[in-house]
């Protein structure tokens, strides 16, 4: 195998690890310390998109109340992610619009403007 071939798969590897495994390492650490710090009264969403608020958590089970007295069990893996809590302040002020509609004359004009 000659020097330029050996050069070009140490920089595919590199490239690979760097674009692949690496972040892909970071999401599961990330993962792992989100599902350590679950705790009741935590509003998450599931990774099949349920949201809910943690009741219990036990070994490898979370207990979600997904609606009032209705609580559903779930692999602790299935946890995809925490819901931020969003304040009052946090929310911008939806301004309305004005919108005129104006209706299109018989042969298809629209009137002048005034």
């Amino acid at each position: 195998m000659d020097p330029g071939s050996l050069l070009m798969l140490v920089v595919v590897m590199t490239i690979f690890y760097f674009v692949l495994v690496r972040p892909q390492k970071k999401r599961a650490t990330e993962h792992a310390a989100l599902l350590a710090t679950l705790a009741p009264g935590d509003e998450v969403v599931t990774i099949g998109g349920a949201y809910g608020f943690v009741n219990r958590v036990e070994e490898d089970l979370v207990f979600l109340e997904v609606s009032e007295g209705i609580e559903i069990r779930f692999n602790k893996s299935a946890i995809s992610r925490k819901v931020q809590a969003t304040t009052e302040t946090d929310e911008e002020p939806v301004e309305e619009l004005e919108t005129t509609v104006e209706a299109a004359e018989p042969n298809g004009n629209l009137p002048p403007s005034p």
